[in-house]
């Protein structure tokens, strides 16, 4: 039988195997609140992934990659946010 574990032992587990984890977790973070926003913004506009593709002029594979936090190349991220009505803003950090 499979035993779960919490999430304080998992988080333990997986810094004990790979102790670069948490800090990679960190520095990604970022990636995936745009992805997180771009798929929040495209299912409020009750689209696709094809049909923000079609407005982005982008292929459905593009799509499903930014939304996978794999950005790929800039120009391709502004099409999708864009397309979305959407912005990205860079700030100083807090």
């Amino acid at each position: 039988m499979t035993r779960f574990l919490t999430p304080k032992e998992f988080t333990e587990e997986l810094s004990s195997r790979r102790p670069d984890i948490i800090d990679e977790m960190v520095e990604s973070e970022p990636i995936y609140e745009v992805a997180r926003e771009i798929i929040k913004e495209r299912k409020r506009k009750n689209w696709s992934q094809e049909e923000l593709a079609r407005k982005a002029n982008l292929t459905q594979a593009q799509v499903s990659r930014i939304e996978r936090a794999e950005m790929g190349n800039m120009r391709t991220l502004f099409k999708v946010l864009d397309a979305l009505g959407l912005k990205l803003t860079v700030q100083y950090k807090n």
